[in-house]
């Protein structure tokens, strides 16, 4: 089975062209500043990669709403502002820009479906996203206390729905699509669009053993020299695997810790990475990789402290792939940026196997 070597990308262009990735490490993007940034009082997020889907939802509707994302940066809101406008627009228009009205509303336009009574500007700016979901957020910010309404409540407050909660059921598809049009910086976000609590708990009996990362799953590709699958970005560069793969044969199977480690990175659909975490074991000699792993399954927050088997996420296709598995790296000792490795790789077959893990 030919899967992604994308981490090894990375891992050798680490090394050819080290001075520029560093420089890219402190003063590039600053996705973890941001995922530690997400909560109401803070700077929104900015919209990475479009994906293909989110949900039930796709093509322009996911456009739509990262020119609403957009909207709320520019205006200088928090997150919790673009999981109000996403969540108003799920619940107005479905994320499409409509040229039509409702027996309650026969003016009504776009993505909001805002009144033609003056308050909203021109045609033209109600059917234009980036200027509707402004005036949204410009008449959100004129209702005092928003941020501490319940949401339905607050966008209610805007919009004026005749069923002043019509718009709670929308709030979790929202909070998933700035999740996932958020990136590697709208990781930490949760559906209040705060946030979660600090991570720092220590989940199981933490014993020093160690278990199958994919139980079931045989090795499809090893450690080392390969030909690069068609796709691979970095062509030839990617021409050494610095990893090791795992596939469930028929299904998608739950990736767990190998042995007892501290989580030290989380990313979500981060470009070529796709979902996954990275660990640290407890003893600090290795840190750990996963990678491609579903969206949205992650189960462990930074700083949890994990005994072996415990649950991670789900085995998926996100990233450069070219199929559904588990991309695995060992990196000797603790790395200087988790965001992205850049020490030298080892082989963790025989590391597996010398601790009784077989496959």
């Amino acid at each position: 089975m030919k899967q992604s070597s994308s981490a090894a990308v990375l891992a050798v262009a680490a090394f050819l062209f080290a001075p520029v990735l560093i420089v890219m490490l402190f003063l590039g993007t600053g996705g973890a500043k941001a995922a530690a940034s997400c909560g109401v009082g803070g700077t929104s997020v900015a919209v990475g990669n479009v994906p293909a889907k989110v949900g039930a939802f796709s093509g322009k509707q996911l456009e739509n709403a990262a020119a609403i994302m957009k909207a709320a940066k520019d205006l200088g809101l928090p997150a919790a502002a673009q999981i109000l406008g996403v969540q108003a627009a799920i619940g107005e228009s479905t994320l499409n820009v409509i040229d039509y009205g409702d027996a309650a509303g026969p003016d009504s336009r776009g993505l909001f479906q805002q009144r033609a009574n003056g308050a909203w500007g021109s045609y033209a700016d109600r059917m234009d996203p980036h200027t509707s979901a402004t005036n949204f957020f410009k008449a959100l910010a004129k209702v005092s206390g928003w941020e501490q309404l319940e949401p339905s409540t607050a966008i209610h407050r805007v919009q004026r729905n005749a069923v002043e909660n019509h718009y709670a059921q929308f709030r979790a598809p929202a909070a998933e699509i700035v999740k996932a049009l958020g990136g590697e910086a709208g990781a930490g976000i949760d559906a209040s669009g705060a946030c979660p609590s600090a991570g720092g708990a220590v989940v199981g009996q933490l014993s020093g053993k160690w278990v199958h990362p994919l139980a079931g799953a045989p090795m499809t590709s090893g450690y080392g020299p390969r030909p690069a699958p068609p796709g691979t970005v970095g062509g030839v560069l990617a021409n050494f695997h610095y990893g090791i793969d795992f596939s469930t044969p028929g299904h998608a199977g739950t990736i767990v810790a190998v042995t007892d480690m501290k989580i030290v990175k989380v990313r979500n659909l981060d470009g070529t990475f796709g979902t996954g975490v990275t660990g640290q074991t407890t003893d600090g000699k290795l840190s750990i990789g996963y990678y491609h792993m579903e969206a949205g399954s992650l189960k462990v927050k930074e700083g949890d402290v994990v005994a072996a088997g415990t649950p991670l996420g789900t085995e998926g296709a996100t990233g450069n792939v070219t199929g559904r598995h588990l991309h695995m790296e060992f990196f000797p000792g603790a790395l200087p940026n988790p965001m992205v490795p850049i020490n030298q790789t080892i082989d963790p077959a025989p590391i597996l196997k010398a601790q009784g893990v077989n496959f």
